[in-house]
């Protein structure tokens, strides 16, 4: 079996309306303020750049960034990291998100890149890298996705 290197057909189209803004963004990623159509960069199979403008309106405290937000962003980066390596008619599910915060978020360009680790038929485990301007190591996040088919999630294609 040939190892894929190339994003599918259905993820070329999904994340071209992503990043077009087409896409209706689920209320959870709208309500927290993520904007996947201006933050994403790069997506290619199996990886995702994203770049954060930190203007210290998620703050908890001068230059420290509320954790619960910094574990959303990461939930839909690592999400988006899975969506790039998955096959036609399937779509996925968290079942565990880790996330570790070394150093306080900091006010300014945080760039945030995502990996695909390993994929199965059925699982895949993703990470991602916090880093601020400085290049400092901010955040690890990894997760663990199910994959399902899109029909077993209840989803429309």
């Amino acid at each position: 079996m040939t190892q894929r290197t190339q994003m599918s057909a259905q993820q070329d189209a999904f994340f071209k309306r992503l990043r077009s803004g087409e896409w209706e963004l689920p209320p959870g990623i709208r309500n927290l303020g993520i904007r996947p159509q201006d933050w994403l960069k790069e997506v290619s199979y199996g990886h995702v750049y994203y770049e954060w403008p930190n203007d210290g309106s998620r703050d908890i405290g001068p230059d420290r960034v509320f954790g619960g937000w910094v574990a959303g962003l990461s939930d839909h980066i690592v999400s988006m990291t899975m969506a790039s390596a998955l096959e036609e008619g399937e779509w996925f599910t968290t079942t565990e998100l880790q996330t570790r915060i070394f150093r306080p978020v900091p006010n300014g360009l945080i760039r945030i890149e995502g990996r695909l680790i390993s994929r199965g038929k059925t699982s895949g485990f993703v990470e991602a890298d916090w880093r601020d301007e400085k290049g400092r190591h901010l955040v690890r996040v990894s997760a663990a996705k199910a994959i399902r088919t899109m029909e077993e999630l209840n989803l429309k294609r």
